[in-house]
């Protein structure tokens, strides 16, 4: 059984991979054969034995993650190699033994890590001009963007169309109110999804659920409290989505 394994490390969240790279190795279906395919612009900082690096160049905040199913559209063709492909956060570290059943569809053709079911606490996109609206009363689970796949042909169809979503609601100057979270959770409403719990993906700095197997280090503590929030910074992502919308041509600066 051999297993793709996307990856998304671009500036300071580089750091991440080893210690995710080293407890994947460790833990995760020590039995399967794991392929890894890393998108960064910090190639020296990224080794491993069956690491396929490919050069990402940084768009900021919050680019690097929507657009992180064109990346992966890149290199379909690489990905088809594999019986598996899952895709995991820079910041995921495995902390206990990952079985196949734990991680891998059976009768379904995804797997997801469910985050919240209460309908009241959802935030999914509701603006129903953006294509990853998802209207209220028509809510199943909401997924988290840190980990998910599937099975290789059912997670390519997934990238495509990830993808083909997030260019036309660009198209019409919209990004989702949680970028490719929002597109990943339109496109799984209606699919048969197997929906794993936060054992597979709890926040570091949760006491519960115990004995986690994968957790979600807390970004804070590794990049810095300041670097994120500037990172992050609504000055700085409305200066950027200009910038960039302006390339597209599809705004123009006032004369």
């Amino acid at each position: 059984m051999r297993i793709g394994i996307l990856y998304i490390g671009i500036g300071r969240y580089s750091c991440f991979w080893q210690d995710f790279y080293s407890s994947c190795e460790k833990y995760c279906i020590p039995e399967a054969e794991k392929h890894y395919y890393v998108f960064t612009d910090q190639e020296e900082m990224i080794s491993g034995e069956r690491v396929e690096v490919f050069h990402q160049d940084n768009m900021e905040w919050p680019f690097n993650t929507l657009y992180r199913f064109k990346m992966f559209h890149r290199i379909t063709d690489k990905l088809a190699a594999n019986d598996y492909l899952f895709f995991f956060n820079a910041n995921a570290l495995f902390t206990r033994l990952v079985t196949a059943d734990d991680l891998l569809p059976q009768a379904e053709d995804y797997s997801a890590l469910c985050i919240e079911t209460d309908p009241q606490k959802m935030t999914y996109e509701r603006r129903p001009e953006s294509v990853a609206c998802i209207p209220e009363g028509q809510e199943r689970y909401y997924f988290s963007g840190a980990l998910n796949g599937g099975k290789t042909a059912s997670y390519i169809q997934l990238i495509e169309e990830c993808d083909a979503l997030t260019d036309k609601d660009y198209q019409n100057n919209i990004i989702p109110i949680w970028h490719d979270e929002s597109i990943l959770n339109k496109f799984l409403w209606d699919k048969n999804v197997k929906v794993m719990t936060r054992q597979m993906g709890k926040p570091e700095n949760w006491r519960r659920p115990f004995h986690a197997k994968i957790i979600l280090r807390k970004k804070e503590s590794v990049l810095g409290r300041e670097w994120l929030r500037n990172f992050k910074g609504r000055k700085h992502t409305n200066t950027l989505l200009r910038r960039l919308l302006r390339s597209l041509g599809l705004v123009k600066d006032a004369k």
